[in-house]
């Protein structure tokens, strides 16, 4: 199970919110998907039995009559597998089961991965409706100012009505952060399976989990290529088993035992096409393997580099931000007692607003190449 760090937060606005956490935690355990896919372990595991088990033994019997006298004839046949063929058989049913299990766990790291992407988006769209309504009070602000100069007459009449239509505009641009923030949060419970009204703390921040594991894809990946080759090689046997019998028969005053084995000849079939086919299926595996190492790799370096330069803007951001919040204070109060007109204090709104606005969408961007990483490395695993 992974890890986080998280501070258990209670949203003023929403009542009590769930962390994030707790919340993952609970989907994975009552996740259908994820219980479905541990049935197939049992399953594979019960294939695996049905692959190893021996052929039943047969029987014969038969009765004759003759002129005088009556006879019969009693045979058992038992085939033998070849202990080779046993051991593949062996083998094949182990990576049968083996690849069952990296199915589970890459559905179980693909499972976080998604909801934990969900989770950004719901925690972006969150915090942008935070900053519209933080919008809307500036624009409140502003307006019942302009208001109040107008009256006065130290304010145009132009200057009000841009003003009032600001004000209306932060009002219409709020109900569309809800929408949107209301969207990603039915999306988020749905995946999870949650069908109550459930409130999640929207300000958790994925951390870089520096304990590398094996990528679950590749490890599928392995998986499915071992499974395939070691039941390719069953085919390759030109002799599975052979057949012991044992036979006795009565005929008159005649009492005749027989034993003996039965071996198949592989004159026209010595299946060498499909000693063949194998070679080339091994050959083909290491080169696809290979390659999909290769383009992790390089992902994986791509993403830290994503990373670190995402990390630099955002300092730089929050750098600014600080500067340009303690200016629109300045702009405010000097609005207030009319030094400075309207559309200079509009700009610096607008430069602070954009600002948060790119923290924002920056630390969703670090969320999402974080747990992209945290997944290539292996530890959303099971």
């Amino acid at each position: 199970m992974i890890k986080f760090i998280l501070p258990i937060t209670l949203l003023c606005t929403i009542g009590y919110a769930e962390n994030f956490e707790t919340f993952l935690a609970r989907a994975v355990e009552n996740s259908t998907y994820i219980q479905s896919s541990h049935l197939t372990i049992e399953q594979s595991r019960l294939e695996g039995k049905i692959i190893k088990r021996y052929e039943n033994p047969k029987v014969e019997m038969e009765a004759s009559s003759f002129e005088s006298e009556n006879g019969y004839r009693v045979a058992i046949a038992q085939p033998i597998r070849l202990w080779e063929v046993s051991a593949d058989k062996e083998h094949f049913a182990t990576s049968k089961e083996a690849n069952a299990k990296a199915n589970v766990s890459a559905m179980h790291a693909q499972f976080v991965k998604e909801i934990s992407f969900l989770y950004a988006e719901y925690s972006q769209k969150q915090k942008l409706l935070n900053l519209a309504n933080e919008e809307l009070k500036i624009a409140q602000k502003i307006n019942e100012i302009s208001n109040q100069r107008f009256l006065s007459g130290s304010l145009s009449k132009a200057l009000m009505l841009q003003a009032n239509v600001d004000y209306a505009n932060a009002q219409s641009n709020v109900l569309e952060h809800e929408r949107e923030r209301s969207l990603s949060h039915y999306n988020l419970l749905a995946f999870a399976g949650v069908t109550e009204e459930l409130q999640i703390e929207p300000n958790y921040q994925f951390r870089l989990i520096n304990n590398e594991k094996e990528n679950p894809d590749i490890a599928l990946l392995e998986s499915e290529n071992a499974m395939s080759i070691s039941e390719s090689k069953l085919n390759t046997y030109t002799v599975e088993s052979i057949e012991v019998f044992g036979e006795y028969e009565r005929e008159g005053n005649q009492n005749i035992y027989r034993a003996g084995v039965s071996i198949a000849l592989p004159f026209f079939n010595d299946k060498s096409e499909e000693k063949s086919i194998l070679s080339l299926q091994e050959r083909r595996s290491a080169l696809a393997l290979k390659a999909y190492k290769n383009r992790l790799q390089t992902k994986t370096a791509t993403l830290k580099k994503e990373l670190d330069t995402l990390n630099i803007l955002l300092q730089k951001r929050q750098s600014n931000l600080k500067n340009e919040e303690e200016l629109m204070n300045m702009y405010n109060d000097a609005y207030a007692i009319a030094t400075i007109n309207i559309l200079e204090l509009y700009e610096i709104k607008n430069r602070v607003l954009s600002t948060k606005r790119e923290v924002i969408n920056l630390q969703a961007q670090i969320d999402r190449a974080t747990v992209e990483y945290n997944y290539t490395q292996g530890n959303y695993n099971e």
